[in-house]
């Protein structure tokens, strides 16, 4: 009996580690994972206008799917992902593909990434940290490159464009210049 009761603390401890994994935590360090929608990823892809030549870096790539469409359009693109899991997922997908030269997967947070040489950024934050994010990318990117949010606003920066209507995970898309 002591044993079945050590077992059932043991499943019930790994079910509450595996959900604060992939739902506390990533509230301390940016947004939990969410999927970007096809109405949303259209209009991601349409306000990016990947092309060759292009250096693209995602913040908070989530399972890939924004970075694969963006390398098929010739771009080549750093996807940076806290949550291991989704890191491993989309390396998976990216390799079925044959993606694996024009995409890369960082496991990491993007705050302690140099994010310099991109000369377009994606991401789908939290408002929480997108001011934070913004001080970061006027720092470090270069005249000319361009920013675009899915969902959450930049504080203090300008919209360039917008596309879409404002709806969680369907949301407006908005282009920034720096």
């Amino acid at each position: 009996m002591d044993a079945i009761l050590i077992l059932g603390y043991f499943i019930l401890f790994l079910i509450a580690t595996i959900l604060a994994y992939f739902f506390a935590i990533p509230f301390l360090f940016g947004a939990p994972y969410d999927i970007s929608r096809k109405k949303a990823l259209k209009n991601i892809i349409k306000l990016t206008n990947p092309k060759k030549g292009d250096l693209i870096a995602e913040l908070g790539s989530g399972d890939g799917r924004i970075c694969i469409e963006l390398a098929k359009r010739g771009a080549e693109v750093h996807g940076f992902e806290f949550n291991i899991f989704l890191v491993w997922l989309s390396r998976r997908k990216i390799k079925k593909l044959g993606l694996e030269n024009r995409i890369k997967i960082y496991w990491g947070n993007f705050f302690m990434a140099d994010l310099s040489k991109y000369n377009k950024i994606v991401f789908f934050q939290f408002k929480s940290i997108t001011k934070k994010l913004g001080e970061k990318l006027k720092k470090e990117l270069k005249r000319g490159s361009l920013v675009i949010s899915h969902q959450w606003k930049i504080q203090d920066w300008k919209i360039k464009k917008k596309l879409g209507k404002f709806n969680y995970s369907y949301g407006e898309v908005y282009l920034y210049g720096v």
